[in-house]
């Protein structure tokens, strides 16, 4: 079957924002060599190189769907839509914090606009193209292109388990880097710093990591663990929402961060948290009624 146009230009921009993403990689890493040192916030060296080793991932990522999808894999299709589906969420996370967040001081009042503009357009475009994969890769004629005579288990998996695989996965590799920038952990209200914080890092991304393996293998025990870990997540969300004294230290912990920053920005630190407490429950609840509602496909292949 030939290809659709659609399918063609999704891999052309994929292509191109990939290149771009290697150009800003590289950016980010030689700012660390014009910038001053004194200026730099502790820990800057190994988060510019955390963030830049992930761009680097994400833009060999796109390079190597893309080229699926001339190819008219079905893995490719399946790829950009978990793909589209992250980046539309945090498209939309970042388009609302982008309201919120508070413009420095000295910046003058006339180049506010601008900047919401520019943030708007920043993340607006992003979203754009993310929603155009998601309804591109979903039509009827794009799922016949990509159609594949052979059955195999990735054609058994729904879409929806995949993309919680990948965020398990993905949150497992930030616990890894959180431990290699030993950045404190917070758990209950108990803050965790040094050893202890690497040791609590190392466990959940462990953890994390297992449970994406075995969600991608449609194994039983990893979707009730993924079950499991989800409701303790929400619970110890709804504890830092609801209950001050933990609230309040999570607060303070973040304003201790923030005073190794050479130019802080002055955010509503409780508005903050409000938005990211919100985003993150509202995805949980997601990940758990998707986990429950796709248990057939667990069964299917356990009794394989």
């Amino acid at each position: 079957m030939s290809r659709p146009i659609g399918v063609t230009a999704s891999a052309v921009v994929a292509i191109l924002g990939s290149v771009i993403t290697l150009l800003v990689a590289a950016m980010a890493v030689s700012s660390l060599f014009i910038e001053p040192p004194r200026a730099q916030p502790p820990n800057s060296v190994q988060f510019a190189i955390a963030g830049t080793a992930m761009m680097a991932a994400l833009a060999c990522f796109g390079i190597w769907t893309s080229v699926g999808l001339f190819r008219l894999r079905s893995w490719a299709r399946t790829s950009i839509l978990i793909f589209a589906g992250f980046a539309a969420a945090w498209c939309i996370l970042a388009l609302v914090v982008s309201r919120i967040m508070p413009i420095p001081p000295d910046v003058p009042s006339g180049a506010e606009r601008t900047i919401r503009q520019g943030m708007l357009l920043g993340f607006g475009v992003p979203l754009a193209i993310s929603v155009w994969w998601l309804i591109q890769f979903n039509t009827p004629s794009t799922k016949a292109a990509f159609a594949s005579p052979i059955p195999d288990v990735a054609s058994s998996r729904p879409l929806s388990i995949a993309i919680i695989a990948w965020m398990c996965i993905l949150g497992g590799v930030s616990c890894v880097i959180m431990v290699l920038v030993r950045q404190p952990a917070f758990l209950f209200g108990a803050i965790f710093s040094g050893w202890s914080a690497g040791v609590f890092y190392a466990f959940f991304a462990a953890l994390s990591l297992y449970i994406g393996k075995g969600l991608l293998d449609l194994r039983e025990r990893a979707r009730i663990a993924a079950i499991a870990w989800s409701g303790f997540s929400l619970v110890h969300l709804s504890i830092i929402t609801l209950v001050p004294s933990v609230r309040q230290r999570m607060l303070e912990l973040q304003r201790t961060l923030e005073q190794n920053q050479p130019h802080p920005i002055p955010f509503d630190q409780g508005m903050m948290m409000n938005v990211m407490l919100a985003f993150t429950a509202i995805l949980v609840v997601i990940a758990i009624w998707l986990l429950i509602r796709n248990r057939a496909a667990f069964v299917r292949a356990e009794n394989r």
